[in-house]
């Protein structure tokens, strides 16, 4: 036991290290930076260069307490930093994964849904018509309908159905599971987590942390942002690191959502059988309505 606890013990040091002081310290001296040029001055090296020599030359004989000092308190704000860009990192998770509720978000989502149309929807009907219009033959054009159909049903599942991307990859998992399982996620996944293999867990946990690194490093970059009302170049950073985060996200999700996707299609029979679960029929959604009625939460048809 004390050897796990020491083992814990290091993981959480090296943790902290790499995810709060080690990108707080380079937040504290963007500060300083910040601070010292000022927005009169935001590209003068030579006055960065003169300070920096200033301190070199008169804080040289300063006792060591002094400097032990300092350091701890570049330490203490480089992780209150971290720590505030991981409450940024949750709160941007919220945002992401939202239903649209509360009016600025409830605009977000139907200016997406009028620009998909716009730009999207109308696009691709047009395209579809065109192409049925080209068939040169019965055949063709029985083919040309097939792929229409199917046209027409990707761009119905497509539609924005949350305000952001990121939600819109989440969320249409759910919708999936539930049509091809009447399966409720929220309920069935911490009991068909407890079944699944090692592997595919650690997938789905490498994949979680990668999505909750991107949301922390847009809190970063709110932070970095945040700096601009000293110095106007640090608004240039805070978005550079905001599109690199979104980015970052929007992968990371796409990968949760395909795993998770995965899991229920390989590991749900594997929970029905640990719940001693066994459907009426062979479809899948019956299977997923007796695992619903088996946890207390019976799936509507």
């Amino acid at each position: 036991m004390p050897g796990l606890l020491a083992g814990i013990g290091t993981w959480i040091a090296d943790r902290w290290l790499q995810t709060v002081v080690l990108s707080g310290m380079l937040w504290v001296a963007t500060l300083v930076v910040a601070a010292r040029l000022g927005q009169s001055h935001p590209f003068d090296a030579a006055r960065l260069h003169t300070w920096l020599d200033e301190i070199a030359t008169h804080r040289a004989g300063d006792s060591p307490a002094a400097i032990l000092l300092a350091v701890a308190a570049a330490l203490l704000t480089a992780g209150a930093a971290g720590l505030a860009a991981g409450g940024l990192g949750a709160l941007h998770q919220r945002l992401w994964g939202s239903d649209g509720s509360g009016p600025a978000l409830a605009w977000l989502l139907r200016w997406r849904r009028r620009w998909w149309q716009r730009w999207y929807s109308e696009r691709a009907l047009r395209a579809v018509t065109a192409d049925l219009a080209e068939a040169p033959d019965p055949v063709t054009a029985t083919a040309r309908r097939a792929r229409a159909q199917r046209a027409l049903r990707l761009r119905t599942e497509r539609e924005p159905h949350r305000p952001t991307r990121i939600g819109d990859a989440l969320h249409a998992v759910a919708v999936r599971l539930r049509a091809r399982y009447a399966l409720d996620l929220d309920l069935a996944w911490p009991r068909l987590w407890a079944v699944l293999p090692d592997p595919l867990r650690a997938d789905l946990s490498g994949a979680r942390a990668a999505y909750d690194a991107a949301a922390r490093l847009a809190g970063w970059g709110v932070l970095y942002a945040g700096l601009a009302v000293l110095w106007w170049p640090a608004a240039l950073i805070g978005a550079a690191v905001l599109v690199t985060a979104v980015g970052r996200a929007r992968g990371a999700a796409a990968v949760l959502a395909s795993l998770v996707e995965a899991a229920v299609d390989l590991h749900l029979t594997d929970l029905a059988d640990q719940l001693g679960v066994r459907p009426d029929t062979d479809e899948l959604t019956e299977l997923g309505r007796a695992v619903g009625r088996r946890l207390g939460r019976p799936t509507s048809p």
